[in-house]
């Protein structure tokens, strides 16, 4: 009974994260969901020309923020706030625009950890 409650849960939340995801921006910024497919979502991301402010507007508040190296940090969490995983997007900004964003999953459902990064699906 808890598994059902919890995928209907689920469910729900998708459905309201779905609407908010159908903004985008100009460039193509959206935020992302559990329905979202990683690496389709980061091959198509607008690096190098998506802003602070675009992530912000069209993505949300981020969960954490943090500088090092000369790059300022965005993370976004996607999965629900139960389990033990977490997945995850994280906006890499240099001089206010978005230089590569890489995606983690740490293995919640499956036990299988993956990480993806923009900048490496894009190369030719």
């Amino acid at each position: 009974m808890r598994k059902v409650l919890a995928l209907l849960c689920l469910s729900i939340a998708l459905v309201s994260f779905n609407a908010q995801a159908g903004k985008k921006s100009d460039n193509g910024v959206y935020r992302p969901t559990m329905a979202t497919l990683p690496k389709s979502y980061l091959k198509k991301f607008p690096l190098n020309k998506a802003t602070t402010d675009e992530i912000i507007q069209f993505v949300g508040t981020p969960d954490k923020t943090f500088s090092l190296g000369g790059s300022d940090f965005m993370t976004i969490n996607i999965a629900p706030k139960t389990g033990n995983g977490i997945i995850e997007y994280t906006f890499e900004i240099k001089d206010g625009v978005v230089v590569n964003v890489t995606y983690l999953n740490s293995g919640n459902f499956f036990g299988v950890t993956q990480r993806e990064s923009a900048k490496e699906l894009q190369l030719p």
